[in-house]
């Protein structure tokens, strides 16, 4: 019995040890460097020395009416499942310098004073009056963004001077009171399909973004109010559907470079304006922007595809299913080529509008095709070979005639004119085979008769 009772004390001791470790609070550790500030704003503020590695989790804030966290400099920062969820007051969660982020699931899972996803609408516009949280990460690196990393009422999500090696599958979806997300200066090293899900945002930005691969459905059926904006972005490809976004009064993909565009890899139904401009393409497979389109109702809208290089074209690649669009300015980074442009471009409505390489120059594809694509001109060199040999052969046969008839026959039959002037060739028998050999040579003269008949 008294065995009993140790073993029951040692075990609820041990608990109470494990409880205390758990709930340990985050000003404990000096090498965290963290204070609080107080005032109107009762923020938390870490300014990590050395290699502090940090574990943020619903019992290391002790504070419940904490407004801001602001971590800096710290080797490592993880961030568990529900950490902010009960900071009813929390407005601002920001990373700096940081050099290895890690997002469980449900880490930055807020909805401030309304409790669950159970109270919510399935979508919130954003709307100044309700309060939302501030996600601001810069300059650091982050290892994975888990599945359903980001949920709630989170009004800017902004990714600034960071490498993410992993974007899990569903790790932004059922955001709500969304009014931007921000990527820009950063590299998206494994972009996981569905990565960014059914949400509704005002305005989604990349911007100065490096991804190897954009697969697809990446972004899937997320609503844009506002404008999307691409801007000198770097993909290695992009799959069909990677970009599957609707309503955005404003799409702008501009000064950026992709080297596969799949078909449809833009699905995008607009409200207005589209601008795709001073873009380098390496290759673009059929119908590679035939997902943009327009919404039905629509009234006013601009679709312009101007000042783009391409560098492989098939014969569809620039087909759409709006007569809207506005080709413009294209660049085909390839000479000029009869096969390739009747293999490559079908709509010869382009022509005028696309440009190739002939000698150094850039060339409307219009006037290469009526100067150079010809019949004549395209087999100029055939032709000028064979009338060449067609010529020798004729000056050959010529020739050939002329000694028939100058040289071999006036040995064989002697000089008409020779025989004029009494000078003829005999061929006399031997001796030796005729006894007696009697020739008579009687040369007859036929002139015209000038007597009348």
């Amino acid at each position: 019995m008294t065995n009993s009772r140790y073993a029951a004390i040692v075990c609820i001791f041990l608990a109470i040890l494990h409880r205390e470790a758990d709930s340990q609070d985050i000003l404990d550790d000096e090498r965290n460097g963290c204070r609080w500030h107080g005032g109107s704003i009762s923020g938390l503020v870490c300014d990590c020395r050395g290699d502090a590695e940090v574990t943020l989790n619903s019992n290391t804030i002790s504070y419940p009416s904490t407004t801001e966290i602001v971590m800096k400099g710290c080797r490592a920062v993880k961030i568990e499942a529900n950490t902010i969820a009960g900071l009813r007051n929390l407005r601002l969660v920001s990373l700096s310098d940081i050099q290895q982020i890690r997002f469980d699931s449900d880490s930055i899972n807020w909805y401030g004073y309304r409790d669950s996803v159970s109270q919510v609408v399935e979508e919130e516009r954003f709307d100044v009056t309700i309060p939302s949280l501030k996600l601001l990460v810069r300059n650091s690196n982050v290892s994975e963004i888990a599945s359903h990393a980001f949920a709630g009422r989170i009004g800017e999500i902004i990714l600034d001077g960071v490498v993410v090696n992993k974007i899990s599958p569903l790790a932004f979806v059922n955001l709500l009171q969304t009014e931007k997300i921000s990527i820009r200066n950063s590299a998206l090293l494994d972009v996981g399909v569905q990565a960014f899900k059914k949400f509704a945002t005002e305005q989604f930005e990349l911007v100065n973004v490096t991804a190897d691969l954009v697969p697809s459905r990446a972004i899937s059926n997320i609503t844009v109010y506002q404008s999307v904006v691409i801007d000198n972005c770097d993909f290695n490809a992009i799959r069909s559907g990677g970009f599957t976004i609707y309503n955005p009064s404003r799409f702008r993909l501009t000064n950026s470079r992709v080297g596969n565009l799949n078909g449809e890899g833009f699905k995008i139904i607009s409200r207005g304006i589209v601008s795709i401009r001073n873009n380098t393409f390496v290759n673009v497979d059929d119908g590679g922007f035939a997902g943009i389109t327009l919404q039905k109702d629509v009234i006013t809208y601009k679709l312009t595809f101007d000042s783009n290089r391409i560098r492989n074209m098939h014969p569809t690649s620039l087909s759409t299913s709006e007569p809207y669009f506005q080709f413009t300015n294209i660049i085909l980074d390839e000479a000029c080529d009869c096969t390739a442009v009747d293999d490559k471009i079908r709509e010869s409505s382009y022509y005028k509008e696309i440009k190739c390489t002939y000698e150094n120059e850039l060339t409307p594809l219009d006037v290469f095709k009526t100067k150079m694509c010809s019949v004549v001109n395209q087999y100029y060199i055939v032709i000028i070979i064979a009338s060449v040999v067609a010529i020798l052969i004729a000056a050959i046969l010529l020739g050939l005639y002329m000694y028939y008839r100058n040289v071999y026959k006036r040995q064989k039959y002697g000089d008409k004119k020779a025989g004029k002037n009494g000078n003829m060739s005999l061929i006399v028998p031997d001796g030796r085979t005729y006894r007696e050999t009697e020739l008579h040579v009687i040369v007859e003269r036929a002139d015209l008769l000038t007597t009348d008949l």
